[in-house]
């Protein structure tokens, strides 16, 4: 099982309390952005911005749901059923958002 230096050298109480934390306060910061872009009756400036909007949403949110991960695996650790940590898969999944994110605001900003 592979995971992260936080995961494995902070002590069980402060997994738990930071990465809730964490997951509430980012994941309720990724909303918005996530919201706006996909919702049909907001008022959507071009593609460029609204890809934007959806990349950094789902950036964040994907953020939001590792802390999450990492605050259970830390609340059911050493429980027979215990949750394991997330896997590399989600930090590709939170790269990949705000690369695209990042690229289409530079085509935003070029245009």
């Amino acid at each position: 099982m592979k995971t992260t230096a936080f995961m494995t050298t902070s002590p069980r109480q402060r997994r738990i309390t930071w990465g809730f934390g964490l997951a509430v306060s980012i994941g309720m910061i990724g909303l918005g952005p996530l919201f706006a872009s996909l919702w049909p009756g907001f008022d959507h400036s071009p593609w460029d911005v609204n890809t934007m909007l959806l990349g950094l949403g789902v950036g964040l949110c994907t953020v939001a749901y590792i802390c999450g991960r990492i605050a259970v695996a830390a609340v059911t650790e050493g429980r027979r059923n215990a949750i394991a940590p997330p896997t590399r898969r989600v930090y590709w999944v939170a790269g990949g958002g705000f690369a695209l994110a990042a690229l289409c605001l530079v085509i935003a900003l070029s245009s």
